[in-house]
């Protein structure tokens, strides 16, 4: 633990990293008395408390869609660029993130799993969501409200295993088609859920059409990050403001680099498996 504060504390000695940004990633937002039930449920003034520390401290919050397009064209984005991510398309979002971001005219991206539209607080499989989800009508409503939408799978299922390829194609590529039919929204960008992916997994979200993917590895995007590898810091019931802020300002970016190393690994495992003469 000790060395883990000194390496934050090292970290946020740097100078600010340039022409880049960071993506947060949330999950629920709603009251929670106390103490919150579940480490994903963010109590709604905790969550206003931090969007206006972004705009006070003059954060430029932006659409990922258009941090990316900024990139691909070799512009620069301005320092302190950040991103505001949603997973799963829990109802709350749209009871009380939307009011708190659109008073600093903040665009997240929620990433949705079309298939648990509207489903109650419980477990879906391998997914347990701590808050009821969205239906289709209210993720109409978010989009009207200006949010972004991206895929998350149909059912939030672990992509990473021993899934066939249809399986996976139906879970990744259904899930862009669902969004298509129920919302008329081409979703161009993933989530992989529970952050997990290997090479199998991003050479499926590439096959279906999608222009990037996000992971939940720590760090900072730049124009040489693999777009099916973007990486997000995420944001939890537990992180008071002090610690919202070594967040943001990447004290924690060296964790992804060791997840990183693990996963080029893994990745070379699967390659040598699946491609290697026999």
């Amino acid at each position: 633990m000790q060395k883990r504060k000194i390496l934050a504390a090292l970290m946020q000695l740097r100078p600010p990293r340039t022409n880049g940004f960071r993506i947060l990633v949330y999950h629920s937002v709603r009251p929670v008395g106390a103490v919150s039930p579940s480490p994903f449920i963010i109590d709604p003034e905790q969550f206003a408390r931090q969007m206006q520390w972004l705009a006070e401290k003059h954060y430029q919050v932006v659409s990922l869609s258009s941090a990316l397009e900024t990139l691909r064209r070799g512009s620069s984005l301005t320092a302190g660029t950040v991103v505001l991510s949603f997973d799963d398309g829990c109802r709350d979002n749209l009871t009380y993130a939307v009011p708190i971001v659109r008073r600093y005219g903040f665009t997240p991206i929620v990433f949705l799993c079309p298939a648990l539209f509207g489903q109650p607080e419980g477990k879906y499989g391998d997914f347990f969501t701590p808050s009821p989800l969205l239906t289709r009508d209210e993720a109409r409503e978010l989009i009207r409200a200006g949010w972004e939408v991206g895929g998350h799978t149909q059912r939030h299922r672990r992509l990473v295993g021993h899934r066939s390829s249809e399986e996976l194609d139906d879970e990744v590529g259904g899930c862009r088609t669902a969004i298509q039919n129920l919302l008329g929204y081409d979703a161009k960008i993933f989530s992989y859920p529970f952050g997990k992916f290997n090479t199998v997994i991003k050479q499926c979200v590439m096959r279906h059409g999608y222009e990037a993917a996000c992971t939940t590895l720590n760090g900072f995007n730049t124009a040489k990050i693999d777009r099916f590898e973007l990486r997000r810091i995420v944001i939890k019931a537990e992180d008071d403001l002090r610690e919202f802020h070594r967040k943001v300002q990447g004290a924690y970016d060296w964790r992804g680099y060791f997840k990183r190393r693990l996963l080029a690994k893994q990745n070379a495992a699967i390659s040598e498996k699946h491609f290697s003469p026999q």
